[in-house]
């Protein structure tokens, strides 16, 4: 007998589409909604959030389908990564506001003698644990180049939003999530300082905390 055909990746992902689309709702086309009276169709909120598979925005505050807000994912949440979709987002439909997500592990604040010591330390206890607090843009450059050195020159020019603004904080000061609400700011004050968004769009910064599911406003 011969064996049955292992499936790949896109067939089981399509089967379970399959399942999905005998409760699937429809959603509103871009011209309908174009044709509803004004402030029918609300602006839309867009979230920045990282690709971390373990930070997913829909589940930890409670989206529901529809116009309301979109979802932008990137490594690092990185807003200069995420500009173009948003300018996009605003020109088609309308900014209500933006709201920048980076995530940690433990944001809880401990005291100074319970922080870990070292990089490691703190990656091991999932203080600080976004994938770009574990690269920096030499270590993803030289992982190119190992593969293929004829991409020197194009990679050299690349940056890849290493966030390692935590190595000033060993050792600690203060708390090693510190580090994260740094680059929140760091891509909040992007957007805002960018020509491209509207001076009056609202633009927010927070913290998930993977360990505990709560999210915390950087102000």
């Amino acid at each position: 007998m011969s064996e049955t055909p292992t499936k790949t990746i896109m067939q089981k992902l399509i089967e379970r589409s399959q399942v999905y689309a005998q409760s699937h709702t429809t959603a509103m086309t871009l011209d309908e909604g174009k044709a509803l009276p004004p402030g029918t169709v609300p602006k839309v909120t867009v979230i920045v959030s990282c690709c971390d598979p373990r930070c997913l925005p829909e589940e930890f505050f409670m989206l529901e389908k529809g116009f309301e807000y979109s979802i932008v994912r990137n490594a690092g949440g990185r807003t200069s990564e995420a500009l173009r979709s948003i300018v996009c987002i605003d020109t088609l439909i309308g900014l209500e506001a933006v709201i920048v997500v980076h995530h940690t592990g433990s944001f809880t604040i401990q005291p100074i003698q319970q922080l870990p010591k070292t990089i490691e330390e703190a990656h091991k206890e999932c203080y600080i644990d976004c994938g770009l607090t574990h690269l920096t843009n030499a270590s993803i450059r030289a992982s190119l180049l190992s593969k293929d050195p004829s991409l020197e020159l194009s990679v050299s020019k690349m940056d890849f939003g290493e966030i390692i603004e935590f190595v000033s904080y060993y050792p600690f000061s203060g708390t090693p999530a510190l580090s994260i609400p740094a680059a929140v700011r760091e891509d909040v004050s992007f957007l805002k300082d960018s020509p491209l968004i509207d001076s009056s769009i609202p633009i927010y910064g927070c913290v998930y905390d993977i360990a505990t599911g709560l999210v915390s406003e950087v102000l």
